[in-house]
């Protein structure tokens, strides 16, 4: 081996362990920072020649500076995000709808709806005492603020959900370009030879941030670059090519969510793509599902009890008669309990009490026999209402088993949220904890190879140090 083959060896060296040293240091550095992927420097032997029959090496290589990075594992993390971005959002959105119907910490509608006709009940025993009767009314009117109450609180829900979408829209959007932009730096890095380790640890962990508001698939190209879709096809990022959402209002205030795809052509209503029954995913498809399926279904059986119940009532008060007056000597009424649409839809909202005097409730049934105007039997009909088995979605049962299955329809989907939540939770932490163990640095370790190198450089140096003396030594010889 020649001298200067040894110093050779030696510069090698040097220059390997010295960014081995420089990439370890960016480990250590980085150890806090979001998204940051563990690096190895990869070393390797350099090219072996043979001299004098002898095969002799050429010292050593940085092959790569690998990021440590599982491509299968942040499919796995995108999926994970997106679920618990929905779970969580749905459970957010459960918790507020669960105390408009729980009635065991505070008297709610299903009280009213036993009070109203309890006092029936009460007015049976004195139909013409004034005093029931206006306590008919009041329970009456108390019924009719919780049908407004609870149909209110709904709406608000679909409401504010409805506006978050402005909000959600321009992150999705920033997002995108952000990825897009990275796409195309990691491209001409990648074109020149080079390494975008960091702006690959960015561009992942953006499309983690997004696949926790948007469900979405992501395939890496050849050429470095990621591209993003909808489960449905769509294309959201493609190179440096970026599609986006906008939202687009009815004569309701409601949006409907377009997109514009990243390949180009006009915007399409991506509603149902992002928020339909089956592929709804991240926290926008739960906001739709909330705003478009769950709410509505909530407030659709609360217009189908207010619009039963009202039905039911002023059948009765209809064939009733009151208490005889100035103007209407023989008491009758024909005065309809509840003011309600014509259809359901709407009923609980509108939903109001008709009769201002006590004098036009219609306690008795006009049987002369028994007393006329006096007697009891219209309110007796009336109180027996609550436990009338009638017709209704889901079966015959009554007005009562009606609100408690609406009850117990909100306790199972706000058991389900909570659920949902916690195990999307549990699986999001377990994949982060796998990712962090390939991934993410360990101080122990890498100050162990900052050792490691460092003791590699000094050794080199010392190799360059004797090759030196060697030479002069040489020199010497020859002067």
């Amino acid at each position: 081996m020649s001298i200067s083959l040894l110093l050779d060896i030696g510069n090698s060296s040097l220059t390997a362990q010295r960014l081995a040293l420089e990439v370890t240091g960016e480990n250590v550095t980085n150890v806090n920072t979001p998204g940051y992927s563990r690096q190895t420097t990869n070393l390797t032997p350099g090219v072996s020649t043979v001299i004098n029959g002898l095969t002799q090496g050429s010292g050593v290589k940085v092959d790569a500076i690998q990021r440590n990075y599982d491509s299968f594992l942040q499919g796995q993390l995108l999926s994970a995000n997106a679920a618990n971005g929905q779970a969580t959002t749905s459970n957010s959105s459960m918790q507020m709808v669960q105390p408009l119907f729980n009635d065991l910490t505070t008297p709610g509608l299903g009280s009213s709806l036993q009070d109203f006709f309890s006092s029936w009940q009460d007015l049976s025993v004195n139909p013409q005492g004034v005093p029931e009767r206006q306590a008919v009314l009041s329970k009456a009117q108390g019924l009719v603020d919780d049908f407004h109450r609870i149909d209110s609180n709904l709406s608000d829900i679909k409401s504010n959900t409805n506006q978050s979408l402005v909000g959600w829209s321009q992150d999705v959007n920033d997002s995108l370009t952000q990825i897009a932009s990275l796409n195309g730096r990691i491209k001409q890095v990648a074109a020149l030879g080079g390494q975008a380790n960091e702006m690959l640890d960015q561009r992942d962990l953006l499309a983690r941030d997004l696949s926790q508001k948007l469900g979405m698939i992501s395939k890496d190209q050849p050429d470095g670059t990621l591209t993003l879709s909808l489960a449905t096809g769509q294309t959201l990022v493609s190179e440096n090519q970026t599609g986006a959402f906008s939202l687009q209002a009815d004569a309701d205030g409601k949006y409907a969510v377009m997109l514009t795809s990243a390949t180009g052509g006009p915007a399409t209503d991506a509603t149902s793509y992002i928020g339909g029954p089956g592929n709804s995913q991240g926290s926008i498809g739960a906001l739709l599902q909330m705003r478009d399926t769950v709410v509505p279904q909530y407030q659709n059986k609360l217009d189908e009890l207010a619009s039963t119940l009202a039905a039911q009532v002023n059948s009765v008060q209809s064939s009733g008669f009151g208490l005889p007056t100035s103007t209407d000597p023989s008491g009758a009424t024909g005065k309809p309990f509840f003011g309600v649409p014509a259809t359901t839809a709407g009923a609980a909202s509108a939903i109001t009490l008709m009769i201002a005097s006590p004098s036009d409730i219609a306690a008795s049934d006009a049987d002369t026999a028994v007393g006329g105007t006096g007697n009891n039997k219209n309110a007796l009909n009336m109180a027996a209402i609550y436990d009338k088995a009638i017709p209704m979605t889901g079966g015959t049962m009554t007005l009562g088993d009606f609100y408690t299955s609406l009850v117990g329809q909100v306790g199972v989907d706000v058991q389900s949220a909570d659920r949902s939540e916690t195990q999307s939770t549990a699986t999001l932490n377990q994949l982060n904890t796998l990712r962090e163990s390939g991934a993410g640095v360990s101080l122990d370790e890498e100050l162990v190879n900052l050792t490691k190198y460092q003791m590699a450089y000094q050794g080199a140096a010392k190799l360059i140090t004797t090759g030196t003396q060697m030479m002069d030594t040489v020199l010497g010889m020859v002067q």
